[in-house]
């Protein structure tokens, strides 16, 4: 678990802002996402490489903001304009987004990409290499608390530390209340370590428990785009090209409460049956029928998946 050092806007929306000057400047930029940079050009190929796009404005008023296409360089998360421009009173560095940018006012404007899905959720952890290399630089050397340290063990006891850590300490608790929107996902909140549950509320403010659906289907971390023969297929840079899951789409398009009658689970599975069937009716034929259900699929609450790869917690349609 890490410290938080973004903003809310930084987290949710991999955006940060600063105001201009109207002159030349540097601003660097705190993101827990490190600035890649290729080009500040179009034009040129390197410019693809880029998880950013900078977008300035003279008011900062909604459709006012426009991409800063002149020339600047990046060191360090320090971007320094070698141009003096006139409408950079207002400037945002976005990071790149699956649905696009924030600051856009046209499609081909918009900062299409994963940067931002992929720092949701780090909260949840610290890289172990950088405690490794954290404790290295800070602990081990000349003048420092050890003079000599072996990599190899401090990689043992930092793992040994954090198992001790995991048992004593991760015992806080947090809720927050959320409306799940049509995309049926939502963010993992910027403080997230891990869940304890997840619930519904239903019209008379009755708690429903979501299960979790680990054993009904999955969320891909890899999504690679295959040639005709089944060959992962790469970009102009050799980077594996992904494209969207199927699994995930099938999933999301699936109306949940036909898992949830016989007919739908002899068509789909040729599964046992009643197995998910939570509707047992009454009567003397019913008797014994609840035996051996497993409440994570016997429920009319829905299922809840956890997407680590985006960074999102999914839902079921119901």
């Amino acid at each position: 678990m890490a410290l938080i050092t973004e903003t809310n806007q930084q987290y949710y929306q991999g955006a940060q802002g600063f105001r201009g000057t109207g002159n030349a400047l540097t601003i660097t930029t705190t993101f827990d996402t490190d600035l890649v940079f290729g080009s500040y050009n179009p034009a040129v190929a390197e410019y693809a490489l880029n998880n950013f796009k900078i977008y300035t404005s003279t008011t900062g008023f909604p459709g006012s903001w426009s991409e800063y296409l002149l020339a600047y360089t990046v060191v360090n998360n320090a971007i320094t304009f070698t141009a003096n421009p006139a409408n950079n009173l207002f400037i945002v560095v976005q990071l790149k987004t699956l649905d696009g940018g924030q600051y856009a006012s046209t499609i081909a404007e918009e900062a299409i990409g994963d940067a931002v899905e992929e720092n949701y959720g780090t909260y949840q952890y610290v890289k172990l290499k950088d405690i490794i290399d954290n404790y290295m630089v800070g602990y081990v050397g000349d003048g420092k608390i050890i003079q000599n340290a072996k990599k190899s063990d401090v990689l043992f006891f930092a793992k040994r530390s954090l198992q001790e850590f995991s048992y004593d300490t991760l015992k806080s608790i947090k809720s927050q209340e959320l409306t799940i929107p049509e995309s049926l996902s939502l963010i993992m909140p910027q403080d997230y370590v891990n869940y304890v549950a997840l619930s519904w509320i239903d019209s008379y403010g009755v708690k429903r428990p979501l299960y979790p659906n680990n054993n009904l289907t999955i969320n891909p971390y890899g999504k690679l785009l295959q040639d005709d023969r089944g060959v992962p297929t790469q970009d102009n840079f050799g980077e594996d090209l992904e494209g969207t899951s199927l699994t995930v789409e099938r999933w999301r398009e699936t109306n949940a409460n036909r898992l949830l009658n016989n007919q739908a689970l002899n068509e789909l599975d040729n599964l046992a049956y009643d197995v998910y069937n939570n509707d047992f009716g009454s009567g003397p034929w019913n008797w014994g029928r609840l035996y051996g259900l497993d409440p994570q699929y016997s429920n009319v609450n829905g299922w809840f998946g956890i997407n680590e790869r985006d960074g999102k917690f999914t839902f079921s349609s119901n």
